[in-house]
């Protein structure tokens, strides 16, 4: 790392980090990586840092896959803690060059800061990353004050909130994790949400996936306290939803209403009928691409979850839809591997709706969804005969089947529902000789919902 030639520097820091990627991992018990050499190691990373900036880069690359190889490596995560300062200082120097923007050198060295934060162990560094805070939001409030003169400076500005608005939700993610550190992020969510607030008055796409996603974070984080931010919220939350052109910051932004169900419950009623009506029209759309329709579908159980019996005005509207989409997967062509791929996607997330709004009526209006179970129960059959499933759909198809008979409960109706259903005993019998634990425990709690139907 000390020669003369910028390429032998540059092919030395890049080797390092394949080496760090490849043969340094803590947790397996081997590492190239030993207590005695980390002290050099790092020294020497830290002191290359301030290279050029086609060499910084790569240094940016070896030091995110050294911290990496920490991450869940119990005792030896330690290890790197009595650097982080240290290194989390030259990140944001280098992120701070005025020559960063060569070699995409800013956008690695906040990459590396976030996997800097999001592998450090926040027992013994949750001070250092508490400083930081701060550090990144007042970053983020001088760029909003950038003169904006050409396009040009239009794209630094984005580019430069993106990634601080993605440093902010790793940090919001690293607090928010433990009840000692949490309030660091109650107490500073007014000023972020106002922060978040002004960049997506900046209008750049770029900006919003990471604004929103970071803002999906804070809802996580503040709990019902979210509800406060919605009223100025709502109407980025709205344009998020119709964003057809740039569909990754519209299947974003349903993944945030989801965040934001789970943050308020019943508390998101309010801006209910908005929000359903503009998944709806999403799902109706042929100009919306369909990779944002599996998020949508799985929002749809999170709000039926979050309200309970008031997701009754929305089942005739959303109930055909899902089952015009189960029909969709039993015609999926079976030799194209993507849309196999996408096929286990979409009937993963119907069966997500389905158990979010049985769960949702269990115990207040179960009978609303006594017109929709034999459909489902029929989807769950085609299923369970499909050997292209992945077992994250065996997993959600066993579990909505249990979600059927605890919401519907023990009546006459449900129990010929279930005696009719003789591919369920075949099913659940596959599952419980699984070697997957977590699926084998929910087809043994199915079958127990089931039975619990059957006897009474």
């Amino acid at each position: 790392m000390k020669d003369g030639n910028n390429h032998v520097k540059d092919t030395t820091a890049w080797t390092l980090s394949r080496i760090f990627e490849l043969l340094h991992s803590p947790a397996s018990g081997f590492s190239v990586i030993s207590p005695e050499n980390l002290k050099r190691v790092i020294g020497v990373l830290l002191e290359s840092i301030n290279d050029a900036p086609n060499v910084a880069e790569k240094v940016c690359g070896a030091i995110y896959y050294l911290v990496q190889g920490y991450e869940d490596a119990g005792p030896s995560s330690s290890l790197f803690s009595p650097y982080l300062t240290d290194i989390i200082s030259c990140l944001i120097a280098t992120a701070d060059r005025t020559d960063g923007g060569d070699s995409k050198l800013r956008s690695s060295a906040y990459e590396t800061l976030n996997e800097v934060v999001r592998c450090s162990n926040i027992a013994e560094t949750s001070p250092i990353i508490a400083q930081l805070l701060p550090v990144i939001m007042n970053k983020l409030g001088q760029t909003v004050e950038i003169q904006i003169i050409s396009s040009d400076d239009r794209e630094k500005q984005g580019d430069l909130q993106a990634s601080l608005c993605g440093v902010l939700q790793v940090i919001i993610q690293k607090l928010s994790s433990t009840d000692e550190t949490k309030n660091i992020i109650l107490q500073a969510a007014d000023q972020i949400m106002i922060l978040f607030l002004k960049v997506f008055g900046c209008r750049s796409s770029t900006v919003h996936e990471e604004a929103m996603l970071a803002i999906g974070a804070l809802a996580y984080a503040t709990g019902p306290q979210f509800e406060k931010y919605m009223p100025e919220f709502y109407k980025y939350l709205e344009m998020g939803l119709q964003n057809f052109e740039e569909y990754q910051v519209c299947a974003i932004t349903v993944g945030v209403v989801g965040d934001i169900c789970r943050a308020l419950d019943d508390k998101i009623l309010p801006y209910c009928d908005g929000i359903m009506g503009l998944l709806l029209k999403d799902l109706a759309s042929s100009e919306l691409h369909r990779s944002v329709k599996p998020p949508i579908f799985s929002c749809f159980g999170d709000i039926g979850l979050a309200i309970g019996e008031h997701f009754e005005k929305y089942v005739p509207y959303a109930l055909p839809m899902m089952q015009g989409a189960a029909e969709i997967c039993a015609q999926m062509d079976t030799a194209d591997e993507e849309m196999v791929d996408y096929g286990n996607q979409l009937r993963r997330s119907i069966f997500e709706a389905y158990s979010g709004i049985l769960q949702g009526f269990k115990c207040v209006k179960p009978d609303v969804m006594m017109p929709y179970a034999q459909h489902l129960l029929k989807f769950i059959e085609l299923v369970s005969r499909d050997r292209e499933r992945d077992e994250s759909v065996t997993k959600a198809a066993v579990a909505v089947m249990g979600d059927l008979a605890d919401a519907l409960g023990s009546n006459t109706n449900t129990k010929l529902l279930f005696k009719d259903c003789a591919f369920c005993n075949d099913f659940l019998g596959e599952c419980l000789q699984s070697d997957d634990e977590q699926l084998k425990e929910t087809a043994s709690w199915t079958q127990g919902m089931i039975g619990r139907v059957m006897v009474s």
